[in-house]
C-alpha cells in the first residue's frame, strides 16, 4: 500500500470531521487532518526521492511517482502542511459564516485531487481528478459568499468549463480512437499511439492540452479570471490556489505536451513568448494595486510567467542536441526549480496577508502601517518572503531567477536571450511592488486604521504556518546544492536521461564557469552588517524629524505617502501601457459578458422555474434571483424530499441546502459507480 493512499485516507477523514455540529471543532480537526495528510505526502516524496520511482494504485486509481510527479507532489505536500497548520486558527475569523463542514470537505478534496492530479498515471482519472480540482476550488473561493466572491468564482468556473473541461473531454475522445479503446488510457498507451499519429492530430492534441494549461496556470492572455479569484477565497485556499494548482498545469505542460507528445522546439518558442508577455503583464498591474490580495495574485500571474520562460527556453534548446541541449537541460531545470520556490514564497506570502487581515480587518494597504511593532513574527516572514520573491540573494527566488538568466543569456539566440534581459529588468519591478506591500503594512506610523491598540500579533499555530515556508525561503537559498538531484530527476524524467550539467555542493552551485556560493554570501554579508552596527551603533527609542531637503515649506504630517501613491510617477510614464491592457481586458470583459448570456440563454430552454412558467435568465446574476430546477434534481426529489423531512425529525441536526445537496451528488456518484 502506497503512502499516498494513507494520505488520501487522511484527507477523507478531515472532510467527514467536518460534519462535527460545533463549527471550531469541525475546521480545527479537519485542518489538523490535512496537515496529516500533507505530512504523508511529503513521506512519498522522500520514499521516492531516496528509492525511485514507484507504481502501483489508490484505491483502485492506477498511479505512477517518477521524478517529475515527485517534484510536484513535494509542492503540494509542503504548501498544504504550511497552510494547514495556519488554518488551524485562522478559520475561527471566519465562524460568523458558518458552514464550517463545507470548508472541510472541499478544503481536503481540494489537496486530495491535486495530489491525484500529479500522480496518476491514465488521462481518464488526470481528467477526473483535474475537474475534481476545480469544482472544490470553485466552492473555496465562493465560500464566502459576497456578491464580488461570488461574481468571481463564476467568472473562474466558466472560464475553467470552457478553456478546461470542453478541451480535456475531447482529449478524451481522441486518446480513445488513437488508443482503440477508452478503457486503455494510460499515458505510455498515448504516447505510442501519438507517435505514429498524422501531424493534424498531434497539433490537435497540443492545442487543446495548451489551452487546458494556460488557462489554469493565469497565462497571458487567460489570466483574467486570477487576480479575482485568488483574493476572494480565505487567505489559507488563497495560499493553495497561488502555490499549487496554478503549477498543475505546468506538471500537465511537461507531461502531456513535452513527454507524451513528443519534443518540439516550436513548443518551446511559443512557451518563451507567453512566458515574457506574462511575466511583464502580472508584474507591472500588481504594482499600481493596493489590495494587498490582488497584488499577490498579479504577482502569480507574473511569477508563472517565469517559470514558462525557463521551461520554454529549455524545450526550444534541447531538441538542438549538442551544448544547446545542455542549455536547455539549465533552463528547465530553473524553471522547475522556480516552480518549487514559487510555491514556497507565494504560499507564505499569502498566508502573511492573512495574518494581518485576521489582526486588522482589511486587506487594503491604504489603511494600513505600522505593524511592524505589533506584529514582529509575522513581519519578519513577510519581509523574508517578500526579498525571496524580488530575488534578493541569498533567499530561494535569487538562485532559480539567476540560473533562468544564464540559460537565456548562453542560449546564442536573441529571442531567448531578449527574454531573459526583460525577466531581469521585471525583477526590479517586483523589487519595488514589494517595497510597497512590506512597507505600507509594517512601515510608517501606527495609527492609520482604527482599534489600533487592539491589534496584535495571530495566534502561534497561524504563525508556524507562516514560518514553515517563509523559513524555507532562507534554507532553500543558502543551501540550493540539496535541490539539485531532487529536481535533476525530474528534468531527466522528461528528456530520456538528460539532466542540467550544474557543479554543486554544500556550499556552491551554477552552470560552466558561472559559479554562486549562497553560504560565502551570508558570511561577507554578516561581517558588513556587523562592521556598520559597530560603526555607527543606531539607538532605539528616539523620534526624529524626517528630512526635508533644507526646506521649512511643509509640515512633517504632509510627508506620509499611502500605497495607492508609492510609484505614481511611473505609473504616469506607462500610462499609455495600462489603458492599452484596460481596453484589451474590456474587449475580453465583453466577449465573456456575451458568451455568459448565450451560455444562459442555451441553459433556460433547460430549466425550468418551480411554480413559474417562464424567466427570462441572461446572466448569471438572475439564476441567484431564481429557484431552478435542473432535470437531474427533479430525478433526485423524491430523496430531496425525504432528507428534507429527516431534518425535522432529527433535533440538532443541522442540514441545510448545502448539505442535501451534498448528499444527493455523493448518493448520485455512488450509484454510478455501482452500475460501472
Amino acid at each position: 500500500m502506497l503512502i499516498l493512499e494513507y494520505a488520501i485516507w487522511a484527507f477523507i477523514i478531515g472532510g467527514l470531521l467536518g460534519f462535527l455540529v460545533e463549527y471550531k471543532a469541525s475546521t480545527k480537526a479537519s485542518s489538523l487532518m490535512a496537515a496529516v495528510g500533507a505530512t504523508l505526502l511529503l513521506g512519498q516524496v522522500y520514499e521516492v526521492y531516496t528509492n525511485g520511482p514507484v507504481t502501483g494504485s489508490v484505491f483502485g486509481v492506477p498511479v505512477h511517482i517518477d521524478g517529475l510527479s515527485a517534484v510536484f507532489l513535494f509542492i503540494v505536500g509542503i504548501v498544504s502542511l504550511g497552510s494547514a497548520i495556519f488554518s488551524i486558527s485562522y478559520m475561527d475569523h471566519h465562524k460568523r459564516r458558518g458552514k464550517g463542514w463545507v470548508y472541510a470537505i472541499a478544503y481536503n478534496t481540494f489537496i486530495a485531487s491535486m495530489a491525484l492530479v500529479v500522480t496518476v498515471s491514465n488521462l481518464e482519472y488526470f481528467v477526473t481528478s483535474w475537474e475534481l480540482m476545480t469544482l472544490s476550488s470553485f466552492i473555496l473561493i465562493f465560500w464566502k459568499e459576497d456578491k464580488k466572491d461570488l461574481d468571481a468564482s463564476f467568472k473562474y468556473y466558466l472560464t475553467m468549463h470552457f478553456a478546461d473541461t470542453i478541451p480535456l473531454f475531447m482529449l478524451l475522445g481522441i486518446a480513445s480512437v488513437l488508443t482503440g479503446s477508452i478503457h486503455n488510457l494510460s499515458y505510455s498507451a498515448i504516447h505510442t499511439a501519438l507517435m505514429s499519429a498524422p501531424t493534424p492530430t498531434r497539433l490537435l492534441f497540443y492545442a487543446l492540452t495548451l489551452s487546458v494549461f494556460i488557462s489554469k496556470s493565469g497565462i497571458v492572455p487567460l489570466h483574467f479570471w486570477l487576480p479575482d479569484a485568488h483574493p476572494a477565497a480565505p487567505s489559507n485556499a488563497s495560499a493553495l490556489l497561488s502555490g499549487i494548482m496554478i503549477k498543475t498545469a505546468v506538471y500537465g505542460l511537461l507531461r502531456f505536451d513535452w513527454q507524451i507528445v513528443g519534443h518540439n522546439a516550436n513548443l518551446g518558442y511559443l512557451v518563451v513568448l507567453l512566458g515574457a508577455a506574462t511575466l511583464t503583464i502580472g508584474t507591472l498591474y500588481a504594482l499600481r494595486e493596493t489590495n494587498s490580495k490582488r497584488l499577490l495574485a498579479y504577482h502569480s500571474v507574473g511569477q508563472m510567467g517565469y517559470i514558462w520562460l525557463g521551461i520554454g527556453i529549455g524545450m526550444a534548446l534541447i531538441p538542438r542536441g549538442g551544448t544547446l541541449a545542455a542549455i536547455g537541460a539549465l533552463g528547465m531545470f530553473a524553471g522547475l526549480f522556480h516552480a518549487i520556490n514559487h510555491a514556497v514564497f507565494k504560499g507564505s506570502l499569502f498566508l502573511e496577508a492573512g495574518a494581518v487581515e485576521y489582526a486588522t480587518g482589511t486587506i487594503n494597504l491604504n489603511e494600513l502601517g505600522g505593524l511592524g511593532i505589533k506584529m514582529r513574527v509575522t513581519a519578519l516572514a513577510t519581509l523574508f518572503s517578500s526579498l525571496a520573491i524580488a530575488g534578493v540573494p541569498p533567499f530561494n527566488g535569487f538562485i532559480s531567477k539567476w540560473l533562468i538568466y544564464v540559460a537565456g543569456y548562453q542560449s546564442r539566440n536573441l529571442f531567448l536571450a531578449f527574454g531573459a534581459v526583460l525577466a531581469v529588468v521585471i525583477s526590479a519591478v517586483t523589487l519595488a511592488s514589494f517595497i510597497k506591500f512590506y512597507g505600507a503594512q509594517f512601515g510608517g506610523e501606527k495609527k492609520k486604521y482604527k482599534d489600533v491598540k487592539e491589534v496584535k500579533e495571530v495566534p502561534g499555530s497561524m504563525q508556524l504556518g507562516e514560518w514553515i515556508l517563509a523559513g524555507l525561503t532562507l534554507f532553500i537559498g543558502i543551501f540550493p546544492g540539496l535541490f539539485v538531484n531532487f529536481l535533476n530527476g525530474a528534468v531527466g524524467t522528461v528528456n530520456n536521461g538528460l539532466v542540467a550539467d550544474i557543479p554543486h555542493n554544500l556550499y556552491k552551485i551554477g552552470f560552466g564557469s558561472v559559479l554562486f556560493s549562497p553560504v560565502l554570501f551570508v558570511v561577507l554579508l554578516g561581517i558588513l552588517v556587523f562592521g556598520f552596527y559597530l560603526t555607527f551603533k543606531p539607538s532605539y527609542g528616539k523620534e526624529a524629524r524626517p528630512w526635508d531637503c533644507g526646506t521649512t515649506d511643509f509640515d512633517p504630517d504632509e510627508y506620509h505617502v499611502n500605497a495607492e501613491g508609492f510609484y505614481v510617477k511611473f505609473e504616469e510614464k506607462v500610462e499609455s501601457f495600462y489603458r492599452f491592457m484596460d481596453w484589451f481586458y474590456m474587449i475580453g470583459s465583453g466577449i465573456v459578458h456575451y458568451t455568459v448570456r448565450g451560455y444562459m440563454w442555451m441553459a433556460s430552454y433547460f430549466v425550468k422555474i418551480v411554480d413559474t412558467p417562464y424567466t427570462g435568465i441572461k446572466s448569471v446574476s438572475d439564476l441567484r434571483k431564481n429557484e431552478v430546477l435542473y432535470g437531474d434534481e427533479e430525478a433526485f426529489k423524491p430523496l430531496v424530499r425525504f432528507l428534507r423531512i429527516a431534518c425535522d425529525v432529527l433535533p440538532g441536526v443541522r442540514l441545510g441546502t448545502f448539505v442535501i445537496l451534498a448528499l444527493v451528488i455523493v448518493g448520485a456518484v455512488i450509484g454510478i459507480l455501482m452500475v460501472l
